[in-house]
């Protein structure tokens, strides 16, 4: 260790005698750190808009599960997968349905879902904008609202009236035969945004009976206790062979397409990063250069290519360690001004397409953005120290003393 603090002394002392190369090869370095830092900013910042964006207009902790097949063989949804499901951690409900289709007598199509009151309740926790919920293995319906809308307009049904559906049966030849069946609403939803808008939503245990439908189930609703956990949970599912879908889907493909942005752009700061790079090669090249016969002295004197190869990257380290702080330095006032400068542009300009950025900043700079800034110009310094190391370590002594 006090050898190591020695190697730190001495390398610091050369380096004062040439401060402002040091600086200008340094600032290389941060010029390419703070186009680095700036740009994942950037895309971090516009992510976390969409995300955000996401996640006031959604309801993220909803999944729907359905069956799956894997390698040729369909995996259905059976009571124990719904058990399973019911168990796994952060999950709060979890209701199988039966989706079937009825039809008026004016043909008019409707997508039914059969789940149980108190799963509903559970998951959906419906607000109604008339009526209430239906009672447990009976013929009463709940209307979405878009749905109850479409049969008060085109058929003149409303809460409350009883109505005639068309369900169509096979036989065991597959030719059709259609049944009648009189149903009744019992409620009808607040408009919600969501797909439950457009169902007829009906007791699991009457669809099961009257569409002759049994386990395995069409899919499962599950509600997950925090946005958080989502994605912890759909693991957990796919691990069971299902189908996981909802709302999160759309994060995934928000960060999958600001991966390939980030990471186009930052091909470009890598030019930045190169150039600095190439710096501390040819001021490490000029500083063995002007040193050989003082390196020359030192071998001669007893050190061996060790202490000469850890002396000149111990100054590369120095320079490392000043380019990621002065980096991140210029990265975070490059993001100010991004915020500063660039929103009421980006807005003035888009108009009320981009109002929303608005109520955020365009860049977000993180630590572990800075952290990384600053590890990335330090190994890189070391990496370009290198070569003039090892030129300095294979120097001749004898040649090395004779050099003026």
């Amino acid at each position: 260790m006090t050898k190591l603090v020695d190697y730190a002394k001495l390398s610091a002392r050369q380096l004062m005698k040439k401060r402002m190369r040091v600086f200008l090869t340094a600032f290389g370095i941060a010029i390419g750190i703070a186009a680095v830092v700036g740009i994942i900013s950037f895309g971090e910042g516009i992510r976390y808009q969409a995300i955000e964006t996401i996640k006031q207009q959604s309801d993220l902790t909803l999944i729907e599960v359905t069956g799956s097949v894997r390698d040729g063989t369909v995996i259905p949804i059976t009571e124990s997968k719904v058990s399973l499901i019911q168990k796994i951690p952060h999950v709060e409900a979890a209701g199988p349905v039966y989706q079937v289709s009825f039809s008026t007598l004016r043909q008019t199509y409707i997508s039914v879902t059969g789940i149980s009151g108190e799963d509903l309740q559970k998951i959906f926790k419906p607000s109604f904008a008339s009526g209430g919920m239906y009672d447990p293995a009976s013929n009463q319906v709940i209307f979405g609202h878009e749905l109850a809308e479409k049969l008060q307009k085109y058929e003149g049904v409303r809460q409350g009236d009883l109505f005639t559906v068309v369900i169509r049966d096979y036989d065991p030849n597959g030719a059709p035969s259609d049944r009648k069946l009189a149903i009744q609403s019992s409620g009808a939803l607040r408009e919600r945004g969501d797909s439950l808008d457009s169902l007829l939503l009906m007791d699991r245990d009457s669809v099961s009976a009257l569409s002759n439908e049994s386990t395995p189930y069409n899919a499962v609703y599950v509600r997950v206790d925090n946005p958080e956990h989502v994605f912890a949970v759909v693991d957990e599912i796919q691990s069971l062979g299902l189908s996981a879908n909802g709302s999160f889907r759309q994060i995934e493909s928000v960060n999958r397409l600001m991966d390939l942005v980030i990471l186009f752009l930052s091909i470009f700061a890598a030019i930045s990063l190169i150039v600095g790079a190439l710096m501390i090669v040819n001021t490490m090249i000029m500083s063995v250069y002007e040193r050989t016969r003082e390196i020359g002295v030192s071998m001669a004197l007893g050190a061996s290519q060790g202490d000469v190869v850890t002396l000149i990257l111990m100054e590369c380290l120095y320079i490392g360690v000043i380019g990621g702080l002065l980096g991140d330095l210029l990265g975070i006032v490059f993001s100010w001004a991004i915020n500063s400068v660039g929103k009421a542009y980006l807005i003035t300009q888009m108009g009320d397409m981009f109002s929303g950025f608005a109520r955020y900043d365009l860049t977000l700079v993180t630590p572990e953005i800075l952290v990384m800034g600053f590890l990335v110009a330090v190994v890189l310094s070391l990496l370009s120290g290198i070569y003039p190391a090892l030129q300095a370590a294979r120097l001749n002594p004898v040649d090395a003393i004779r050099h003026t």
